[in-house]
């Protein structure tokens, strides 16, 4: 039985782990993983939540309070004794007559119950309570922008790693290109050793050739590792989760001028929205500022019952009871120039919010043309090394072809297979590098969220 059941789990871990390792993914796959389980999207959103709780508390300054009160006790009290003034009879003229003497008075207990209702209105404040709402609105948007901007990077930070992780993958299996082609040269340089054709170090070097192509295999496969940790980390998964991506790549032939490019970032990025949404806040605690120079008018309302019978409290409602209503006037005369210091400092994080807004806007706009540059450069790049990479594929060809009929050597061999194999990684790392920036470029333009908000809702 013990058998039987060993061998049933050892079943479904292999059935597991089969299906683990057979997960494929594909860019959207990861990007809604990541939407779902990455930390700071988690936490941008409890943040957007929190965001809402404060609007609805900003009406608060308009809204009543409301209160009800009830006690009851029993208060006690011991005897007590203090020196005053006694009247002791009066003198010919009529007048009272005084003797300073101590005073005995009785202890006493009593009991005590209460019940109250008290309403206060904010009638006027000098705007405070409108622009306080509309201040917890306008941080509710500034919210909203940044739970777009960290959705927006969060994406751009899934298709980096992602395409980083296509490349490396690509790269290796340039390595792995690289090893083959030495172990045929290796080869065929010990026939040709055999057949005397060659000399004895001609065989050694392509041997220590071959090592060092299998050393670098070895430190691509870690490099491919860690990239495959790096975007299971960023989709919020352990990063020890076997994973397999589906390739995808598609490049734009070309972008659009710059200014519409900028004008499309104006319109979308979420980085400058939420430094609209700043000045909008900053300007609301200038005028909120100026609230505290106005009167403040109010409204209240109280009504009590109190006796030593509870039952009294809660009957007779004609009877021990009292009522205050009216209004209360408080008007700011002088408090040490606190707010004129205030007025001047809103001022002034105003300036400053809309000086960083113009400076994010002028950074933005040089980003997105040296993106724009940057990615023209590797188009023409990737063209430049599919011609390099056949000239290298002749090279190698023809340097084989000498060598075999003994009129090269073993060492062009060598620099035409080097040669091969970097024109191989310069045209995956162009590839890829062209389309990490594509994202970059997306990401600042804040569209590479909105292409992907449709399937994540």
């Amino acid at each position: 039985m013990r058998l039987l059941t060993l061998i049933i789990v050892l079943i479904m871990l292999i059935i597991n782990s089969t299906f683990a390792q057979s997960e494929i993914l594909t860019l959207d796959n990861c990007i809604q993983i990541a939407l779902k389980n990455n930390s700071s999207i988690i936490k941008s959103i409890n943040l957007n939540k929190s965001a809402d709780e404060d609007v609805l508390g900003s009406y608060a300054g308009i809204l009543p309070t409301i209160s009800l009160s009830a006690s009851t006790g029993r208060a006690e009290a011991g005897q007590s004794e203090r020196e005053g003034d006694t009247p002791i009879g009066f003198d010919s003229l009529g007048n009272v007559i005084y003797e300073r003497k101590i005073i005995t008075q009785d202890g006493y207990i009593t009991d005590f119950n209460n019940f109250g209702l008290s309403i206060n209105q904010n009638l006027f404040d000098g705007g405070e309570w409108w622009q306080a709402i509309d201040y917890a609105k306008t941080m509710k948007r500034y919210s909203d922008f940044n739970l777009e901007s960290v959705a927006n990077n969060t994406v751009f930070m899934v298709q980096q790693a992602f395409f980083n992780l296509l490349k490396q993958e690509n790269l290796l299996e340039v390595n792995q290109l690289a090893v083959g082609r030495s172990e045929d040269n290796l080869n065929k340089t010990e026939k040709m050793f055999e057949l005397g054709a060659v000399a004895k170090i001609d065989v050694f070097r392509s041997r220590v050739n071959l090592g060092n192509d299998k050393i670098q295999m070895l430190l691509q496969k870690n490099t491919v590792l860690n990239a495959r940790q790096n975007l299971n980390l960023v989709m919020g998964r352990d990063p020890r989760m076997p994973i397999t991506i589906e390739p995808e790549f598609d490049l734009p032939t070309s972008f659009q001028g710059i200014e519409e490019l900028y004008q499309q970032a104006i319109d979308l990025n979420p980085e400058l929205k939420m430094g609209e949404e700043d000045i909008r806040a900053y300007d609301l605690n200038v005028s909120r500022s100026y609230a505290t120079l106005w009167p403040t008018l109010g409204a209240f309302f109280s009504y009590d019952r109190r006796h030593e019978d509870i039952a009294r409290v809660y009957k007779n409602f004609d009877k021990n009871w009292s009522m205050n209503w009216g209004f209360s006037l408080r008007v700011n005369l002088f408090n040490g120039f606190t707010d004129k210091v205030r007025i001047q400092k809103s001022k002034l994080m105003m300036r400053n919010a809309q000086e960083t807004y113009e400076e994010n806007k002028r950074a933005l706009k040089s980003d997105i043309a040296q993106l724009v540059d940057t990615f023209n450069s590797y188009l023409d790049i990737i063209k430049i090394n599919e011609q390099n990479l056949e000239a290298a594929n002749e090279e190698f060809r023809l340097a084989e072809e000498r060598y075999r009929i003994g009129s090269g050597t073993a060492l062009e061999v060598r620099e035409a297979q080097v040669n091969l194999t970097r024109a191989e990684e310069t045209l995956v790392a162009a590839k890829y590098n062209a389309r990490m920036t594509q994202a970059e470029l997306e990401q600042s333009m804040g569209i590479i969220y909105a292409k992907n908000r449709e399937t994540s809702e």
